[in-house]
């Protein structure tokens, strides 16, 4: 049985066009579903939990929203060997559909590669923990900048004028620049597949990405794969902001990891300790304000329909 999350108040709208093209087409081929509609923030969370303790061989999660209603349903999953996850993609970033390769801005094509996936496939998921609480990520978790920034985004008054004039996608970059000169550095210990702890200063965030991208299409990890059983880190630290400034349209293009101040590297788990605390986020969403975090990669974890 398919089982559609529809995110109706995401996209500015946009949830809604896709779920009237798919329900068309649902209906016109005779195929059989339900209908969930999230009423709040977290509800989709709490559908998804009840979904996936249904009585049903087949249990199929499709998502007409964006990536903050696919992270809320792969953290309300409670059987991942009973669940496959599909997605109509309608929100703003969408990065979790461009890792995974399904058409962004076709409902269609993306509703065939849903009904035609049969057993789909099996990708990573990552895990973060801090303090008593834990998060499942598809995407990416980060810790500073691009956590303040994608915790941000959606309430910015930034965001809403680029909007207006049909430049949303700078939104990312702008916010990025903005908070980059008003936050504060911090200094951390860091330890890679629980080896020995290695220091670094005037860190501006570390980003634990699961695919290439985050934050609407900024390639953070450009060699980053969902299922090789690995996170891709991405850092920036050890040089002053104004350099980091200047050395931002290389992040923008993925040519990041040639400049001194950026490392690239991959692991299975990560733990940070550092000496003051700031925001962390999974998939764009808060978790916590923290100085504490322990990342992991759960290995062909989540079977998705594509």
């Amino acid at each position: 049985m398919y089982y559609f999350i529809v995110n109706e108040h995401g996209g500015s709208g946009k949830s809604v066009r896709c779920w009237d093209t798919v329900k068309s087409i649902l209906e016109n081929k005779h195929i059989d579903y339900k209908l969930y509609v999230p009423e709040c923030a977290g509800h989709a969370e709490v559908l998804a939990s009840q979904i996936s303790e249904k009585e049903d061989d087949d249990i199929r999660i499709v998502v007409v929203g964006g990536d903050g209603t696919v992270n809320e349903v792969l953290n309300g999953i409670r059987s991942f060997e009973r669940v496959k996850l599909g997605l109509i993609p309608s929100g703003s970033g969408n990065d979790f559909s461009r890792g995974l390769s399904v058409p962004r801005h076709d409902p269609k094509r993306a509703l065939e590669m849903v009904l035609n996936a049969g057993d789909g496939k099996l990708i990573d998921v990552g895990f973060v923990k801090t303090g008593g609480k834990y998060r499942l990520f598809g995407i990416s978790s980060g810790f500073g900048l691009d956590a303040v920034v994608g915790t941000g985004i959606n309430t910015s008054k930034i965001k809403v004028v680029l909007n207006k004039i049909h430049l949303g996608r700078l939104s990312y970059a702008v916010l990025t620049v903005v908070n980059l000169f008003k936050m504060k550095t911090h200094r951390v210990k860091i330890s890679f597949d629980g080896g020995p702890l290695e220091e670094f200063s005037k860190l501006i965030f570390v980003a634990a990405m699961n695919f290439k991208a985050e934050g609407g299409g900024v390639p953070m990890a450009p060699d980053a794969s969902g299922d090789d059983g690995l996170l891709s880190v991405c850092m920036a630290a050890g040089v002053p902001k104004w350099k980091t400034f200047l050395l931002f349209p290389f992040l923008i293009m993925g040519l990041h990891g040639k400049f001194k101040g950026f490392m690239l590297r991959n692991c299975r788990t990560m733990d940070i300790y550092s000496d003051s605390a700031t925001v962390l986020h999974t998939d764009g969403e808060f978790v916590a304000k923290t100085g504490n975090v322990h990342f992991e990669c759960l290995e062909k974890k989540l079977r998705v329909l594509v």
